[in-house]
């Protein structure tokens, strides 16, 4: 009960969550290590997804939880970009649409997943198609970047190769920074 009470007690309330400026400011301090760039040493788990027939990979450490799409609760004067906030256990999680960035649309084909990705205050998360899955790759793996849409080329580290596909590393760290930056302003 003790539990309870301090984690409700630690809960912000509705307007100052919802406030611009602490949203932004929480993103924009969203404390996730940054690895990249540097050198991978061995293989390296990953979660692959799909947006917008583009593979995505995030590292495995960073993803919270993956869930079928709760409701989404749209958010006035934002772009298409930002599809709203979602309360994942009592936490209100911003959602973003990687697909609205790339120019393409989610695929309604395949069944809709939320990633959430961080930890605490500094937690978002993205719409994906389909159910996301592990990934192994290390630097053997690694190839030469294939086209891609120029509004991501910013927010992506590298390129590996799995048969026939290639998968790009999301930086997502530098993603959801430019994405509080838009939401603020």
């Amino acid at each position: 009960m003790q539990n309870e009470i301090n984690s409700a007690d630690s809960l912000l309330a509705p307007s100052v969550a919802l406030h611009p400026a602490r949203t932004a400011g929480a993103l924009m301090t969203i404390g996730l290590p940054r690895r990249y760039g540097a050198p991978l040493a061995a293989a390296q788990e990953w979660i692959g997804f799909e947006v917008a027939n583009i593979k995505f990979l995030v590292p495995h450490a960073q993803v919270n939880e993956i869930s079928e799409m709760p409701p989404v609760f749209r958010l006035p004067n934002t772009g298409r970009w930002l599809l709203g906030l979602v309360n994942l256990h009592g936490n209100l999680v911003p959602v973003f649409d990687l697909a609205s960035l790339v120019g393409g649309a989610c695929n309604t084909k395949s069944k809709t997943m939320l990633l959430v990705l961080g930890r605490g205050d500094a937690i978002a998360a993205i719409v994906v198609n389909g159910i996301p899955n592990r990934k192994r790759f290390g630097t053997s793996n690694r190839t030469s970047f294939p086209a891609f849409p120029e509004s991501i080329r910013d927010y992506i580290s590298n390129a590996y190769a799995e048969e026939e596909q290639v998968w790009l590393e999301l930086d997502h760290v530098r993603f959801f920074e430019m994405m509080a930056r838009k939401i603020s302003g």
